[in-house]
């Protein structure tokens, strides 16, 4: 092929990692240098002190609270609303040794918000790594404190709990329920719809099986059907 340059080297993800900061920046802010400025749509609403990055999309009715910062390549769906104090689309932080140093990967993916959304107030969205997203589909409720990492996924109607942690690369079923302050180890998935994590549980291992999960590491405690206190059920 050509203009492709092929290196055989030792250390891959390190070569890798390196590669990444070769790559132009693609994070501003005010229109620095670029005719890329927000595309915003109609009734959108911005509290005081909103910052959006340069190309940043808000579909119609979008609603940001004071204080939150959106960043380049981020894209919020009609209706969503997100709180004061929120980050949407910042770096998040992997690193790697390299030469008995750490070499830190600059992250150059984006984030898509769904429409209908409810972002809590101070909830971090870290951006995609290289061309990935990190995806919140639609009708998702992130109550305050929630910190995703990046390259997650959180399918329709999940509904994360004050304080909930993602590591990288989660993905969350349609219609789970995350209780406060749960966390998920990055790469693990609740497949499938009506999976429960305790509050304060720690997920360590995919799970597939509906029901509840309580403890650390979590384990099946009995099955999501009935009337499970604090836990909003659908129709």
């Amino acid at each position: 092929m050509d203009n492709v340059e092929i290196r055989v080297v030792e250390d891959p993800q390190a070569e890798f990692y390196l590669l990444s900061h070769a790559v132009r920046d693609a994070y501003s802010f005010g229109n620095k240098g670029q005719n890329n400025p927000p595309i915003i749509g109609q009734n959108v609403s911005l509290g005081p002190g909103v910052v959006l990055g340069d190309g940043v999309v808000l579909e119609d009715d979008v609603v940001v609270g004071p204080n939150t910062v959106i960043y380049s390549q981020s894209r919020i769906g009609s209706g969503t609303s997100i709180d004061a104090n929120c980050t949407i689309g910042g770096a998040g932080i992997m690193w790697v040794w390299h030469q008995d140093r750490k070499l830190y990967l600059k992250l150059l993916g984006g984030v898509r918000i769904g429409n209908d959304c409810v972002i809590g107030a101070n909830t971090s969205v870290v951006r995609g790594n290289a061309k990935e997203n990190t995806t919140i589909e639609d009708r998702v409720c992130l109550a305050p404190g929630c910190c995703i990492g990046h390259g997650c996924v959180i399918e329709k109607d999940a509904h994360l709990a004050n304080n909930v942690t993602l590591g990288g690369g989660v993905r969350i079923g349609p219609k789970n329920f995350l209780g406060s302050s749960a966390t998920i180890l990055p790469k693990v998935q609740t497949e499938g719809p009506d999976i429960v994590l305790a509050a304060g549980a720690t997920l360590t291992k995919s799970v597939s099986e509906e029901g509840v999960y309580v403890g650390n590491p979590a384990k099946r405690l009995k099955s999501a059907a009935g009337n499970l206190a604090g836990i909003p059920r659908r129709g």
